[in-house]
């Protein structure tokens, strides 16, 4: 079985058959109702609200920020984080959503990543200047995120 078999596999198993028809509707009604930024903005408040309900506990480490991250997606198969530290910013990787394998990635997943990791890492104690932001990928199965001063 050659990748894009395998990666084909994953994503028609990434999320349940019975939300994936209503995903793609309600996402075509909001693109078709919104701009693209205040669709973003909405997932964004929606992914706030996940994470708020799936608090963190208070961590000293990167990489304990990351372990509990990783607990909680792994609760709810939404696939996984990486944490890499780099000198001018943190880098979120993100694979494996399933949101990203039933809408084929674009703004509405990254939108709702982007409020949560934007939420826990306002809880951890680290954006009193920072800001988390989406950075352009060419692959619908990771989402790439800066956190750092200026994007």
């Amino acid at each position: 079985m050659n990748p894009t078999e395998l990666l084909d596999g994953y994503r028609e198993r990434a999320c349940a058959r019975q939300w994936r028809g209503f995903l793609r509707a309600m996402a075509a009604e909001f693109d078709q109702a919104l701009p693209e930024e205040e669709s973003a903005r909405l997932m964004a408040r929606i992914g706030q609200r996940f994470a708020d309900a799936h608090a963190l506990p208070p961590v000293a480490t990167v990489e304990a920020l990351q372990a509990a991250v990783n607990a909680v997606w792994a609760d709810c198969e939404w696939g996984w984080a990486a944490f890499e530290e780099r000198p001018d910013q943190l880098r979120i990787v993100h694979a494996a959503s399933p949101l990203a394998a039933a809408l084929g990635g674009g703004r509405w997943h990254h939108g709702f990543l982007e409020g949560a990791y934007r939420h826990w890492l306002r809880g951890a104690g680290m954006l009193a200047v920072l800001d988390v932001r989406h950075l352009a990928t060419g692959n619908r199965d990771v989402s790439i995120f800066g956190v750092g001063r200026v994007f």
